[in-house]
């Protein structure tokens, strides 16, 4: 089957493929973000195009000056293809691992300088052709993988797939070449005709894995900035703890939780005394500074179960699941003293008034929290810097 197939009409029928990969890979160059390491790969494969369209070009006793710029494009390929791949990875400080495939490259067109020109020995210039094309798309495949990143991305299994199928189809030239007996002509060998056909089917799905590659890691930004928006839609911006809305989403389906599993909930309100004074004595400023310190000294008086949140302006929530009524209290006075012994920069000290309760058996979220407000505004009219208990939890009726 294969014997049929003229190698020179294959090779422009390549040629024709890889130019319209060219054009795709370069229209996704100019058009769409791309990251370190795609203008390589787009050399790469500009360097296979010519280095095939040269091929099919070339009589059958070409000049040795069009066999050496054969030579250099398709050698020079798989070296552009791994500068690539290390850019886009970021997988080493320097150009050494790269500059050493140019290196293996140049002394590649050395020796085809000596088997083409000086002594002719078309065998032995297969041989290292094909050899110095498998050691570099070994590289390529192998290198990457040293990173999680990469060995997460089904998208360069797919790239290491082809370039280990393409270095085993090299790896056999050589292998061939290096056999005694005369030599198949070009135009009339099998290996050309299978080397083509896989440069036909290996260069589309390559140049396929290398864009899912930037369209893997352009999902993954967009991914990051989605979940960066969400975090500020849920964050304070002063304080770095969780805001209003996060707190809304989240109280309801922890009561939820405990009514199911039978578990306390209790929830904990606080607002800083007299913190209209400090702003008008010291300033806003110093009242940000006063309302970041407190947030930190909350967050170091809670388990990492508890959530704690601003509520807004002075007034802060903690949400602590698995916590009847009595130990919260002991909780929010534990706060309330830590609160008070602690000097604020430029302030002094500041206290904090606390309502404290347990979510009822049947109590909506919402009736739950007022209560708790009810709470909090009690422990100022009594006079602040106090822990106020919430009371008024119907028993829930036992199902006849």
């Amino acid at each position: 089957m294969i014997e049929s197939l003229d190698v020179r009409t294959l090779a422009v029928v390549t040629s024709l493929v890889l130019v319209s990969v060219t054009g795709v890979l370069t229209i996704v160059y100019f058009t769409q973000r791309v990251y370190a390491g795609f203008a390589h790969w787009l050399g790469w494969q500009a360097a296979v195009t010519l280095g095939v369209i040269l091929f099919a070009l070339r009589g059958p006793d070409p000049a040795p000056a069009v066999l050496m710029l054969n030579q250099v494009l398709l050698l020079l390929s798989p070296a552009l293809l791994f500068d690539g791949l290390t850019r886009f990875h970021g997988l080493y400080p320097t150009r050494t691992p790269a500059l050493i495939n140019y290196a293996l490259v140049g002394v590649a067109l050395l020796l085809q300088v000596e088997f083409t020109i000086v002594a002719p020995d078309p065998d032995a210039r297969i041989a290292v052709y094909a050899v110095t094309r498998a050691i570099i798309q070994l590289r390529c495949a192998g290198e990457p993988l040293r990173l999680a990143s990469a060995r997460r991305s089904p998208a360069f299994w797919l790239l290491v797939g082809i370039l280990l199928l393409l270095s085993a189809t090299e790896l056999n030239h050589a292998w061939r070449a290096l056999q005694p007996g005369p030599m198949t002509a070009l135009l009339d060998s099998d290996n050309v005709r299978v080397a083509l056909i896989l440069a036909i089917v290996g260069d589309i799905l390559a140049a396929y894995g290398l864009v899912l590659l930037t369209n893997e890691r352009l999902e993954g930004e967009l991914r990051a900035a989605r979940h960066d928006i969400e975090m500020l839609a849920r964050t304070d911006s002063l304080t770095g703890l969780w805001n209003r809305r996060h707190f809304e989403d989240t109280v309801e389906a922890e009561v939820e939780r405990a009514r199911r599993y039978g578990t306390p909930l209790s929830l904990l309100t606080l607002d800083a005394d007299h913190f209209k004074r400090i702003n008008d004595s010291h300033g806003h400023h110093v009242g940000d500074d006063v309302l970041r310190e407190l947030a930190r000294l909350l967050g170091q008086q809670i388990r990492r179960s508890d959530l704690l949140c601003r509520w807004g302006g002075e007034e802060f929530m903690v949400l602590v699941p698995g916590t009847d009524g009595d130990r919260a209290a002991a909780m929010a006075e534990k706060i309330r003293q830590r609160v008070a012994a602690h000097v604020f920069d430029g302030v002094g000290p500041v206290t904090v008034s606390i309502g404290v309760g347990q979510a009822g058996p049947d109590e909506t979220a919402d009736a739950w929290l007022r209560r708790v407000d009810a709470a909090l505004y009690e422990a100022k009219q009594r006079g602040r810097n106090r822990v106020v208990v919430a009371t008024g939890i119907v028993p829930a009726v036992p199902a006849a």
